[in-house]
């Protein structure tokens, strides 16, 4: 009976950090896949060597995800819109 709990928790375990695999591939692929479009669009696929540009999606699309993973993304957005609100209130002055 032991073995058999054991086993299916490890089982359970694989499993689980399968899933948060996927997840993460499937996040990591819309990223590039989103800034890829963007360099479509303006303009700089076209001017950039494919490879430069390649390591430098990569590169913003593995920052933003750890960031987002660590929970700073919307700590960021907080910190941005506070520093966004006073400027703006210097400026009225």
């Amino acid at each position: 009976m032991n073995k058999i709990c054991i086993i299916s928790l490890a089982l359970l375990l694989a499993a689980c950090a399968s899933g948060e695999a996927n997840t993460s591939n499937t996040a990591l692929n819309v990223c590039l896949t989103q800034k890829a479009n963007a360099a479509i669009q303006d303009g700089t696929a076209f001017t950039t060597p494919i490879k430069t540009l390649a390591q430098n999606i990569s590169k913003e699309c593995l920052k933003k995800l750890a960031l987002e993973k660590a929970g700073l993304s919307e700590e960021s957005v907080s910190a941005a819109t506070n520093v966004l609100t006073a400027l703006k209130a210097m400026k009225a002055e």
